[in-house]
């Protein structure tokens, strides 16, 4: 028998589900609560019960997302048994998530553009910094035996995902000069080089 709880989990759920279906087609700016409710079959309520407003609501679908692609990064880098196979197992990781999950890359790019999501900016810093201080943490040994640059904590991010980001970015709006697969080694190979010493 459903639980109050799990009852709440899934209305919560389906509301995510449908204000991402909502941006995919109509985009962004023209995603309103009243779409949102329609799409959901959520009343305003149950919407305004869960998530505050309608930027609570892109905030929640925003960390979800971002949830999820991290998941899977940090599992990549678990896995990995060399600096070489961690680092270009974030690049490749990355790409493969957004090629699995264009809708919701889109989504977060869009999002992270602007003031929209202002209220939670400080909320939304604490969430990737907590996600990049593991990456320095599976870092560090490797930084300590001179296997990867030493560089000011900013930096690694820029390099490590910046080129896949621009690529997916380029890839999501119809750019499509490679393929992912291809993508990824290139790019893999590219900010490995750029990782280890002179």
């Amino acid at each position: 028998m459903a639980t109050q709880q799990d009852t709440s989990t899934e209305r919560r759920q389906a509301i995510l589900a449908a204000t991402l279906t909502a941006v995919a087609e109509r985009g962004l700016h023209k995603t309103t609560i009243s779409e949102i409710q329609r799409r959901s079959a959520a009343s305003v309520g149950s919407i305004y019960h869960h998530f505050g407003d309608r930027e609570g609501v892109l905030y929640a679908l925003y960390i979800d997302i971002f949830t999820d692609c991290f998941a899977q990064l940090r599992a990549s880098l678990q896995q990995a048994t060399t600096a070489r196979d961690g680092i270009r197992g974030l690049v490749c990781t990355y790409l493969t998530w957004v090629e699995a999950h264009p809708e919701q890359a889109s989504f977060i790019y869009e999002a992270s553009q602007g003031d929209l999501l202002r209220s939670y900016r400080d909320a939304i810093l604490q969430f990737k910094g907590a996600f990049y201080q593991e990456v320095m943490a599976w870092m560090r040994p490797y930084l300590q035996t001179g296997e990867l640059i030493i560089l000011p904590p900013w930096a690694y991010d820029a390099i490590l995902l910046g080129p896949a980001h621009e690529f997916a970015r380029r890839w999501l709006g119809g750019l499509q000069e490679l393929t992912m697969a291809e993508a990824q080694i290139i790019i893999a190979d590219a900010v490995w080089r750029a990782i280890q010493p002179g």
